[in-house]
């Protein structure tokens, strides 16, 4: 029986690096493409909407404001039963898309129920990536193994692969950018199988919407969970 796989695009004004998302996703290893929007003031979902017919991408509005709330919104609104694996990949085209068969490879041979996208695996990543961001992700990354003994290479990573049981489970509740910590940090407490898997990185296409608070944020939530059961 073929696997069912179901992408999801969270997107906030993408109109120049949706359509190059959606359209560089493996066919026909993917199944469905749910956007969630937080009402993008371009024309993300318009130009979304015309991409891959015969693939069909759903549209959904987010509940509230960021990236948290756009998982979260997925979550309530779709059937977990309908597909096998689920990938959560940023849509401003930093990611390469058609690198998803490995990021769901360990889920559907049993290896792992979730598998992260390491950046830093790629060799250029310091060349495309502002040296502030690199630091802090740097930082953020290392946190995270201290604390959880468990070395993740990238926790603010935007490309991860999850089985349908692990977010059955999983208590997503974050809001904001500190949705990945959230992911990792769940899936540690809960005693899921991780799988790390290299990725490249391209440059950004648009505007970059996180901030230095961002940080703050992610790092409180590292800390937070780590103290509660």
């Amino acid at each position: 029986m073929q696997k069912k796989i179901c992408v999801i695009l969270p997107t906030l004004n993408e109109e120049k690096a949706v359509a190059k998302v959606i359209n560089e996703l493996p066919n026909p290893t993917v199944n469905r493409v749910v956007l969630v929007d937080g009402y993008s003031s371009d024309r993300t979902v318009e130009i979304a909407k015309t991409c891959r017919p015969t693939l069909g991408v759903d549209v959904i509005y987010q509940k509230g404001k960021g990236k948290g709330m756009a998982f979260q919104t997925f979550l309530e609104n779709f059937s977990l039963n309908d597909f096998d694996v689920y990938v959560m990949l940023d849509a401003d085209y930093t990611y390469n898309p058609k690198e998803l068969k490995e990021l769901i490879w360990p889920i559907l041979n049993g290896e792992a129920d979730v598998v992260i996208g390491n950046r830093f695996a790629f060799k250029d990543l310091m060349q495309l990536m502002p040296s502030i961001t690199f630091i802090g992700n740097k930082l953020l990354t290392l946190t995270a193994k201290i604390l959880y003994s468990k070395d993740p290479k990238d926790v603010c990573t935007g490309y991860w692969a999850f089985s349908k049981e692990f977010l059955k489970r999983a208590k997503i509740d974050a809001k904001n950018f500190d949705l990945e910590a959230n992911l990792f940090t769940e899936a540690v407490k809960k005693n899921f199988k991780i799988k790390i898997v290299p990725i490249t990185y391209r440059s950004r296409i648009g505007k970059n919407k996180l901030m230095k608070r961002d940080g703050i944020i992610i790092l409180y939530r590292l800390i937070k969970e780590f103290f509660c059961n």
